[in-house]
């Protein structure tokens, strides 16, 4: 039976985080397949008045992306845990990241060169710029023309970057001095970015998103200090309350504020007694465990299914035709990237992969090697 859950680093599996993933990847695909039939059929809500509430999964999986990368340095600032190695480091991040991307990209050019004829001449700076994550720079913060979801991608691996300036706040004893330091970088940064609502191209840069990727550095830090956190009833209402609350807030006071609320709704994952358990359940930790992969093809999957089944209609109600399509949709696209999950990106997460993959190669080719001449030597009756 294959296995879903995801291959951690450093061994130390946090269910609750993959139960974050799940949430993030579902807002993404739901707002996707949503875009995708609004041609199709009338929309209630157009999409381009929608843009605000459909970045909510990328806002939390910022804040997740805070809270994974602080980890291991602010064990070493917090816990006297060992110093990170930076060459490991950059290193793990180019491994467990570039192959399963650069296989997207591939199969992204294949599908517009067959579907919409595209010339690979056409689509080769593209493809160069967004294989090394600099697309966003290089084109003037447009999405990318190969995968056009994996600008965020490009600001998550500048986030990778800066993480070992951003989490060195660690550095600071004092735990409330840092904690109010990083509640105060937060409202700043928030307040700072409003400009950006005024750009075309707000959402595709890391000034825009600092704010999130902070406050998931502040959930590590309240994380990683505990010291005995009992699951409460109260906070799954803070959770009820709360969730909703990030569909809702729109524009900028909602910029400002969302990153302070993901971040008490991250800490009701882990102290509400009930959000705890829904948010740790198999098949819940399953779906976010292989995010990655729904992320890097979801989008091709939707828009190649929904050509077979966008004639399929019950009523005349839009929800109810939005909700056969997403659960047919759905079902394919976890078929898809759940199967690129285990033959493509779990290996990936092995951090010793490329070391068993060089030790695979050469075993191979010694014994070609052994067996060429071998054959050689056979006598002619044998070779007949």
């Amino acid at each position: 039976m294959p296995r879903f859950r995801r291959i951690t680093t450093q061994g130390n599996y946090i269910s609750q985080i993959d139960g974050l993933r799940f949430v993030a990847i579902s807002s993404v695909v739901i707002f996707h397949i949503y875009s995708a039939f609004e041609g199709r059929s009338p929309v209630p809500v157009p999409w381009h008045m929608n843009t605000d509430t459909a970045k909510r999964g990328v806002e939390l999986f910022f804040v997740i992306s805070g809270f994974i990368l602080g980890v291991p340095f602010a064990s070493t600032y917090l816990l006297s845990a060992p110093k990170v190695d930076l060459k490991s480091y950059f290193v793990r991040r180019l491994t467990r990241l570039e192959p399963p991307y650069l296989l997207s990209l591939i199969v992204w050019a294949a599908w517009q060169m067959i579907t919409v004829r595209r010339s690979f001449s056409d689509m080769a700076p593209h493809f160069l710029t967004s294989m090394s994550y600099l697309h966003n720079i290089f084109w003037g913060g447009f999405p990318g023309v190969v995968n056009p979801v994996a600008w965020s991608l490009e600001v998550e691996v500048q986030f990778y970057v800066l993480a070992p300036v951003l989490t060195s706040v660690f550095a600071i004893r004092n735990t409330r001095l840092r904690r109010m330091l990083m509640l105060g970088l937060m409202a700043v940064t928030g307040v700072l970015s409003q400009p950006l609502y005024r750009s075309v191209h707000f959402h595709y840069s890391i000034g825009y998103y600092l704010g999130f990727f902070l406050a998931g550095l502040l959930v590590c830090d309240l994380y990683l200090t505990r010291q005995e956190w009992k699951p409460l009833f109260w906070y799954d209402l803070i959770a009820v309350c709360g969730w909703p609350m990030v569909w809702v807030l729109r524009e900028r006071v909602g910029h400002i504020l969302l990153p302070f609320l993901l971040a008490g709704l991250c800490l009701t994952a882990f102290r509400g007694l009930m959000c705890s358990a829904a948010l740790s359940t198999r098949a819940i930790t399953n779906i976010g465990g292989m995010c990655y992969s729904i992320y890097l093809f979801h989008f091709i999957v939707i828009y190649v299914v929904k050509h077979v089944t966008s004639p399929l209609h019950v009523g005349h109600n839009f929800y109810l035709y939005f909700a056969v399509q997403s659960c047919i949709i759905i079902s394919f696209v976890l078929l898809f990237c759940g199967t690129f999950f285990i033959l493509i990106e779990r290996p990936c997460m092995d951090r010793e992969w490329p070391q068993k993959a060089r030790q695979a190669l050469r075993c191979s080719l010694r014994r070609l090697t052994q067996a060429v001449p071998n054959r050689r030597m056979l006598p002619n009756a044998e070779l007949s």
